[in-house]
């Protein structure tokens, strides 16, 4: 071959498979810096977007199984940091870096996320103190939003249980880590908040690493305690966790079991504080009572001097009459109020609570029998129908009538054939039997 021959070309697509071979396979796994220039979302779910420096730039692409997984979200013009490997198209002849992990350069992902929501919300007014609603004195029940088998479950209702056993929980067993965990807790919180008896909401759950609690920093959650109608405690985690969900509820619980104790009073201690207040009000009227008593006493005692006695002494029995009716009046409506207060306690007590069940179950226990006596009417009424036929038709029923039954040695006798003169005949009648003998037979033809 000549020294001054051409080599042997190549075709654009050997020289782009070696250029792909040799970029794909030298930048496996590298990560990038650069400023965010341009962001796009495809319907596909993928997301499209530009890396530059002041030297140049590169195309890059996210597909939709890692952007789900990506939790920030930057705009265009910040810095980022962006770990991928390049890829290599070959019908443009083009490469692109493709990204299965941002975050902001300088900042981890999930804190930039965190202060980007809280910053919005604050924004909104949903961090203000002057939003935060008082929790309830004593509830008629309450909510719970978590784990339906974890630790802070079992805590929230021994403590629920111990300090006021009369107070129902209603629970929603909701997912509280993990893809989805979010959208689920969400839903907890509206389903507990539309049952009528709850005035007061916990959510939340026990301890863990920043990513198990994150379905709490979502907005899906902050929006859905901002909208409960009811006061809502959260309790995430542990004391020194801190989560959106702490900054938007109305009373944060640095536990679930402390969360439990801010939710109910112990019954015992209102019980004795009720009867202690009634007892003080009881002796303040009667000191009362005793002190216009004597006071009336030296009246009564001063106007009898210089006065007609019988005139001043009606007036001043009046006067008696009319503050013992106050004194009176203002006893009963204390005690009225105590009452009240008591029975409302005593209405809430599991004790009461299976009694009204009983009733309710003895209730429809009676309206099963009426409705079973019902359905049994008719089958009695036509069973006594056929049973008056059957009568008629019976042998008994003919011997009531006047009518006979003859019989020799145990048979029925039905024509004069069958016996002779001089045997021993019984005769069945309506009421007894008749023993006969047989003193002639004839024959008797219908004409």
């Amino acid at each position: 071959m000549p020294a001054d021959s051409p080599p042997k070309p190549l075709t654009v697509g050997e020289l782009t498979d070696d250029i792909k071979r040799l970029l794909e396979g030298q930048f496996r796994r590298l990560w990038i810096e650069g400023e965010l220039s341009s962001v796009k979302q495809n319907r596909s779910g993928h997301v499209y977007l530009t890396l530059k420096d002041d030297d140049a730039r590169i195309d890059c692409v996210i597909w939709r199984q890692d952007a789900e997984e990506i939790r920030y979200r930057p705009r265009i013009g910040e810095q980022v940091l962006a770990a991928g490997r390049i890829s290599v198209y070959p019908p443009r002849g083009s490469y692109q870096l493709v990204i299965y992990r941002l975050e902001p350069a300088g900042k981890g992902a999930m804190q930039a996320a965190f202060e980007a929501l809280r910053d919005q919300l604050g924004a909104e007014g949903l961090l203000d103190a002057a939003r935060k609603r008082p929790r309830p004195f004593l509830p008629r029940a309450v909510g719970v939003v978590t784990s339906g088998t974890g630790a802070a479950r079992r805590d929230i209702e021994a403590i629920v249980h111990r300090r006021s056993p009369q107070i129902p929980i209603v629970l929603y067993p909701a997912k509280v880590q993990g893809p989805g965990s979010a959208a689920d807790v969400a839903r907890g919180i509206a389903a507990v908040a539309r049952h009528p008896a709850v005035d007061v909401v916990i959510v939340g759950r026990g301890g863990g690493s920043a990513e198990d609690l994150w379905a709490f920093n979502e907005e899906a959650v902050a929006r859905a305690i901002a909208a409960c109608p009811v006061p809502v405690i959260s309790a995430v985690g542990h004391e020194t966790d801190t989560t959106i969900a702490d900054l938007v509820a109305d009373w944060r619980a640095a536990t679930p079991s402390e969360a439990a104790e801010a939710a109910v009073p112990v019954r015992d201690d209102l019980l004795q504080v009720l009867s202690a207040r009634f007892e003080r009000l009881d002796r303040g009227a009667r000191r009362q009572i005793e002190r216009a008593r004597e006071r009336l006493s030296y009246l009564e005692r001063g106007l009898t001097v210089g006065l007609a006695f019988s005139d001043r002494q009606l007036r001043v029995q009046r006067a008696v009459a009319r503050l013992q009716a106050a004194a009176q009046r203002q006893i009963t409506a204390q005690r009225t109020r105590s009452h009240e207060l008591r029975a409302r306690l005593a209405a809430q007590h599991p004790q009461a609570r299976l009694g009204r069940a009983r009733h309710a179950h003895d209730q429809l226990s009676a309206r099963l029998h009426a409705a079973a006596a019902r359905q049994l009417q008719s089958p009695r009424r036509r069973l006594g129908e056929a049973a008056a036929r059957l009568h008629a038709l019976s042998p008994l029923a003919s011997l009531e009538r006047g009518y006979s039954i003859t019989r020799h040695l145990g048979r029925v006798v039905r024509g004069h054939d069958e016996v002779t003169v001089g045997d021993a005949i019984e005769v069945l009648l309506h009421r007894g039997v008749l023993r006969a003998t047989v003193d002639a037979t004839e024959e008797i033809h219908d004409e």
